[in-house]
């Protein structure tokens, strides 16, 4: 995710430039005994190259998107992948921001882009009834659970161990568990189901793999972060009627077809039919071929 996002930075700090060198083609940028190099002659071998060509297919990508689908993404969504992504970096955030020679504005619109892409697959993405049945009979219902955050290996199996030997979880909860932002005092989360992905999957797993009223036999590793955790199923509702959890799981199976880098074809195929129904057409010669993957993508 990280890559995709830096190089979406990239791209807006690229097409600014190129977007200036449009402005004037006279002016000369750099003068040697060997002769002058103009923003015109620049601007002619950016606009030739790969990577100017990318550059400019995803300006139309962008643009035409935008249009159709810019309406679907609000600022608080903008913010709201703003915060997540910025708690990720954690304490590289500002750094990440310093070395790629960005602002935070151009940070905020590479998100927009991104999100404004994800409602356009999401909206012309077709899920067959036989992938909505298999994600209906692997859902999980609203399940509460606690947790024990320890800082290590060990301390999360001396908790267990304790656990083991009849102390209670509220006593074993204020001896071994470390603070967490997420849970109240006695380490309960929210309830969450399967289609939900604020938290860790390997939690998940091991709270829907176990009765209510049981922990984790052995120490739970996450998938991110240095903790470790002693994961309690609490409750778990019934399970509804799939009707009343069909648009959670079309949410579910779109996100994981967009974060999934096999389907890049198929999203391109996606893009490239918005693209023709817009009627995009190249006009500069060098430039023509720069999105023939997505125009003929499905074809």
């Amino acid at each position: 995710m990280h890559r995709k996002v830096i190089w979406g930075f990239i791209v807006i700090v690229f097409v600014a430039g190129v977007a200036y060198l449009g402005l004037s083609t006279s002016k000369t940028l750099a003068t040697t005994d060997a002769g002058k190099i103009t923003q015109e002659e620049y601007y002619d071998k950016v606009k030739s190259s790969s990577a100017g060509k990318q550059v400019f297919a995803q300006m139309v990508i962008d643009k035409v998107l935008e249009k159709h689908y810019g309406s679907q993404v609000s600022k608080s969504d903008v913010t709201n992948a703003y915060t997540t992504a910025k708690a990720q970096y954690g304490d590289s955030f500002a750094t990440m921001l310093t070395q790629s020679g960005l602002t935070d504005t151009q940070y905020k619109e590479s998100l927009r882009e991104k999100l404004v892409m994800n409602a356009a697959v999401k909206a012309n993405y077709k899920i067959s009834k036989d992938k909505l049945n298999d994600a209906y009979n692997n859902y999980v219902p609203e399940t509460t659970i606690s947790l024990i955050t320890a800082k290590d290996q060990d301390t999360a199996q001396q908790a267990i161990d304790s656990l083991n030997n009849g102390t209670s979880w509220d006593d074993v909860y204020k001896q071994y568990s470390s603070k967490n932002t997420q849970v109240n005092k006695s380490g309960q989360l929210p309830a969450f189901d399967s289609t939900n992905t604020n938290v860790d999957s390997e939690i998940r797993k091991a709270a829907f793999n176990q009765d209510a009223g049981s922990y984790s036999s052995s120490p739970v590793k996450p998938s991110s972060g240095s903790n470790y955790y002693v994961v309690r199923t609490d409750k778990m509702a019934s399970k509804p009627a799939e009707s009343k959890v069909e648009q959670k799981l079309k949410d579910k199976l779109t996100n994981d077809f967009l974060s999934d880098s096999n389907n890049a074809t198929e999203i391109q195929k996606i893009v490239g039919k918005i693209l023709r129904k817009d009627d995009v057409s190249i006009k500069d010669s060098d430039l023509k071929n720069s999105l023939s993957g997505y125009l003929t993508a499905g074809v």
